[in-house]
């Protein structure tokens, strides 16, 4: 059954196409806010991705470039905005199609199918990331293997923590974005994140050396000794 993640924070439209995709045979999950949306990608790798561009929390064509960093299947746009610059700013960026609202379900199935027609299935799905020289971060497992220590035990959120700041490397994360990406809205306190970069840095050993600070902003992923 093939997976579909909607990023849209139109609940009523969300419940529609939840309701339409689901009677067609697809696995439909909704988040109504764009960050959310990332860390749900980044957690569940569904097959589709179906992406609003009028979010309230993140700009829609930057959440695009974000997905298209590590998601390779299909991905679709979502958007009241019907202008040609915004369609190819959204397009270049990595989206597969550009459906504009209002639009009628059929054809956006339609759509569907034939972007799962149009889908390399034999596309390579990456599923290790060489995160620093000796270090390997299986993400089909999710597990952390280093060449000395062997395997690095993480709990769940200290592995999307890691695999977050990895797949974001050389980009500072700033303490509201990994906390609103890994814990999800209603977390504002920057002492969340540095409990788990502590703990992380400790399981790490000498790798930790990636893991950087910077003061009263976040951390950053760089995969070259300082």
């Amino acid at each position: 059954m093939t997976s579909i993640l909607i990023i849209d924070d139109d609940p009523a439209l969300s419940r529609v196409l939840r309701i339409g995709l689901s009677a067609a045979g697809y696995d439909v999950t909704v988040a109504l806010r764009g960050l959310d949306g990332l860390a749900r990608a980044i957690q569940d790798h569904p097959d589709l991705l179906v992406v609003d561009l009028g979010l309230p929390d993140i700009d829609g064509v930057t959440l695009v470039a974000e997905l298209r960093r590590y998601h390779k299947k299909g991905l679709v746009v979502l958007s009241a905005a019907g202008d040609e610059h915004t369609k190819v700013k959204a397009l270049d960026r990595g989206a597969d199609d550009y459906v504009t609202k209002p639009f009628g379900l059929s054809e956006f199935e339609a759509r569907l199918r034939a972007l799962e027609r149009r889908m390399d299935q034999s596309a390579p799905v990456v599923t290790e990331i060489t995160a620093a020289p000796g270090l390997v971060i299986d993400l089909a497992k999710r597990r952390v293997i280093d060449d000395v220590q062997g395997e690095i035990r993480l709990t769940p959120r200290e592995f999307d923590l890691l695999r977050f700041l990895v797949e974001n490397q050389r980009r500072l994360c700033t303490h509201q974005l990994l906390l609103t990406t890994l814990w999800g809205e209603g977390y504002d306190d920057p002492h969340h994140v540095r409990v788990y970069v502590n703990r992380l840095r400790t399981k790490l050993g000498p790798s930790s050396q990636y893991l950087r600070s910077r003061a009263g902003l976040g951390y950053l992923w760089e995969s070259e000794p300082p």
